[in-house]
């Protein structure tokens, strides 16, 4: 987990509104770091997501409009909130995200994506982030409900058909754990489930709070206990590299959340929308 640091907010406020006066022996720096200013003087914070993940994010009719909404947008509210701006959301496909952050098209991107070390080198983090008792998520293997009895091992699936998202980390996981599968890369997770069902491929890699959200609506599914390895730590959210201010004044926002117990509340309370929504 990466380190908290204090943000001071007017120093860079006092930059980006009066400037600065360097004294004479002093070295001209080669980019000076407007990453919360810009974004405070527009007065909106743009996040990209990639809505297809609840309860982290997903789509939801609310007053008869196709709403994102989910514990990571809620999060992102509070970010917002804190920076004194409004919020607004671009959804695309995972794999496009990490582009559009480095092509200055969003602020952020805040996917339930995680920090692995090939990430760390396109783009910065944010610290790690989720329920108190689980910060870091686990990787679950889903398959038809029907064949539960036949896929018990990382050795059953070896020749079998395995979809996962493109770009993310259960892509690395097929890769390293279960390289004698077949892969089948999908940009979106419906789309996986959608091929599990329809008998396209016989099993697709999960965050388990994913899973167990699908598994939950669609009982012809079943989460297996074949383990997988994580070697990262939680989710966190993406920043351009350099984006130092943006990115100490959003970990002060995750750290006040998960220090006051809100963090925990607002996750539960889109994982019992989600809940509610998978009995109708």
């Amino acid at each position: 987990m990466k380190k908290f640091f204090k943000l001071v907010i007017c120093s860079l406020l006092t930059i980006s509104l009066f400037g600065c006066s360097a004294s004479t022996n002093a070295e001209p720096q080669s980019q000076e770091d407007n990453s919360l200013a810009k974004i405070q003087e527009r007065g909106e914070l743009i996040i990209g997501t990639s809505a297809d993940y609840a309860p982290r994010e997903f789509h939801m009719i609310i007053d008869g409009k196709d709403t994102i909404v989910g514990y990571d947008i809620d999060i992102a509210k509070e970010i917002a909130k804190d920076m004194g701006v409004e919020l607004k959301i671009q959804d695309m496909s995972f794999d496009g995200l990490l582009t559009a952050l480095n092509a200055e098209k969003v602020d952020m991107v805040i996917a339930g994506m995680v920090a692995t070390p090939e990430r760390l080198e396109a783009v910065d983090f944010s610290i790690s982030y989720g329920k108190s008792t689980d910060i870091s998520e686990g990787q679950k293997i889903v398959i038809r409900a029907e064949d539960k009895d036949l896929y018990t091992d990382v050795e059953s699936l070896i020749d079998k058909k395995l979809g996962v998202q493109k770009s993310g980390l259960q892509e690395e996981i097929a890769k390293e754990q279960l390289s004698n599968t077949k892969i089948n890369y999908l940009t979106k997770i419906p789309n996986m489930v959608l091929d599990l069902q329809t008998k396209k491929v016989d099993a697709i890699i999960l965050a388990a709070d994913v899973a167990e959200n699908y598994v939950n609506k669609n009982p012809d599914l079943y989460v297996t206990e074949i383990p997988l390895i994580q070697k990262t730590e939680g989710v966190g959210i993406a920043f351009k590299k350099g984006s130092t201010a943006l990115a100490e004044q959003t970990n002060a926002t995750l750290q006040r959340l998960m220090d006051s117990g809100h963090m925990d509340e607002i996750i539960e309370k889109n994982e019992k929308i989600v809940e509610d929504l998978n009995k109708n």
